[in-house]
């Protein structure tokens, strides 16, 4: 049990980590080769653009589970604490289903025989694994704001009406 909470806390914020320090890695060593060793790693700038494209989904799941993302809170903030709960609990509906349908479209995608049979240019790597991004990193979201949602509704419970 004590490893899914360990993975609950910090999965995101491990892989995240794991990832923008190969994305740091690639680009100084390709700085290195090219303006010390006059010879560019060719294959350097596509690992780094599939790296970041991860990392940034990984980050968006990671936002969520943290509550970071931006918010306009100028209406919120004008409702008492429970209407603002509420108010929470429309926006994380509205926000779970927008993620579900990306999802869903995004498998649908991947799945186009156009999409399925391209690999990328330099490394050869199978397109698909770039646009898998999306869909896990919106599965990831789904999951953040439901667990949200749950401690959201559990504090309306409490509250009085």
């Amino acid at each position: 049990m004590d490893s899914l909470r360990w993975l609950d806390k910090n999965a995101e914020k491990a892989l995240a980590s794991l990832l923008l320090a190969a994305i740091v890695i690639l680009i100084s060593s390709n700085v290195f080769m090219r303006y010390v060793m006059n010879a560019s790693l060719s294959w350097g700038e596509e690992l780094t653009l599939w790296l970041f494209v991860w990392f940034v989904w990984i980050g968006v799941s990671y936002a969520f589970q943290t509550s970071d993302h931006v918010r306009i809170t100028v209406l919120r903030d004008i409702f008492s604490d429970r209407a603002r709960l509420i108010v929470d609990v429309i926006v994380a509906v509205v926000v779970l289903g927008f993620l579900t349908m990306l999802t869903i479209e995004c498998i649908q995608l991947i799945k186009m025989p156009f999409v399925a049979s391209q690999s990328s240019v330099v490394l050869g790597l199978p397109i698909p694994i770039l646009y898998a991004s999306a869909p896990v990193g919106a599965t990831l979201s789904s999951i953040r704001i439901v667990q949200h949602l749950v401690r959201t509704l559990r504090l309306i419970a409490q509250s009085e009406p």
